[in-house]
């Protein structure tokens, strides 16, 4: 390697260090509830999004509890997988909002409850089906990310027959 190509690795890598200050990210990788986009895939990789599947949003300490249950087994089954995908999952790294439901945006766009715009996202089977926790990187994003998530779950809520 010529010490041309390596100053410009070394360059590279300093101005990616964690030990450089932090700055804002910009609003649109913050959690938001935007309700827009289309669902060409039917949110096919959303607990929430399974039929049959029930959501319930609770606000926590450091962002939201969701309950995703169903009362049919194989729907249980496709919830505890579609939790276990949206865990692993890690911040969006794109910056321009694009909603393919591939999770190629920022994450601050779309319709499932599991909102990735600067959180975590963390899961626990129970009876039924799973509690997904989402939590927010920052303290002053709390209200925000619970607000958002409780606008896509209404959002979500099927009318009764």
């Amino acid at each position: 390697m010529s010490m041309k190509v390596l100053l410009s690795v070394l360059i590279a890598l300093a101005a990616c260090s964690s030990d450089q200050p932090q700055r804002e990210q910009p609003a649109a990788s913050r959690p938001q509830a935007l309700l827009t986009g289309k669902t060409p895939h039917h949110m096919r990789n959303c607990p929430s999004g399974v039929e049959s599947a029930t959501t319930q949003a609770t606000p926590t300490a450091d962002g939201v509890d969701l309950t995703i249950t169903s009362p049919d087994p194989a729907a249980q089954r496709e919830i505890l997988v579609r939790a276990v995908l949206q865990s692993l999952q890690r911040d969006p790294l794109a910056r321009v909002p694009q909603h393919t439901g591939e999770h190629g945006g920022p994450g601050s766009i779309g319709f499932c409850p599991i909102i990735h715009a600067d959180t975590r996202v963390t899961y626990a089977p129970i009876a039924n089906g799973v509690r997904v926790h989402v939590a927010a990187h920052r303290m002053q994003d709390v209200a925000t990310l619970q607000e958002a998530t409780a606008a896509r779950v209404r959002a979500m809520t099927r009318p009764s027959s």
